[in-house]
């Protein structure tokens, strides 16, 4: 009788498991290759929507969100109140390089868009910066459209 007991008990926080992660994590399919390589086209990946509940947006987060009616998928490279320059195949935030904090990547083709293109751009109170990783696929970022509010973003991907 007691093997039961435990059996109904496993189940039971199995199914609170599940509805949890149901509540909280979404499967999202990534289309395109803006994110490659660290994610590629059609991989399947979870929406963390309970994350930022729980702790600050950081650096290197790759987040998805809501601009124009669409749904993209990008990376936090700046923070509110971070001042963020693009230059020369660098990526600056408060004076230091996204290489030398370890974010590798390669920057060409990265002159594209406004803001902060060649002249130091601060992020806004309630918004963060966002680069694709394949900066050289697409331009559906912060240089295009500016920073992102925090309002805006469904959640971050694991």
């Amino acid at each position: 009788m007691n093997k039961y007991k435990i059996s109904i008990f496993s189940v039971i926080i199995l199914i609170i498991v599940a509805i949890a992660v149901m509540l909280f994590a979404r499967p999202y399919r990534v289309s395109g290759d803006c994110m490659e390589p660290a994610i590629k086209d059609g991989q399947l990946c979870f929406l963390n929507r309970i994350a930022p509940y729980l702790r600050q947006y950081r650096i290197d987060d790759i987040i998805l969100f809501k601009y124009d009616n669409k749904i993209w998928i990008s990376r936090i490279v700046a923070l509110e109140n971070d001042m963020i320059q693009i230059s020369e195949g660098s990526v600056i935030v408060n004076g230091a390089s996204l290489n030398e904090i370890g974010i590798q990547r390669s920057w060409s083709n990265w002159k594209y868009g406004t803001y902060a293109i060649d002249k130091p751009f601060s992020v806004p109170m309630g918004h963060v910066f966002v680069l694709s990783d394949n900066l050289a696929a697409q331009h559906d970022d912060s240089r295009v459209f500016g920073p992102v509010s925090k309002e805006s973003i469904l959640g971050l991907i694991w």
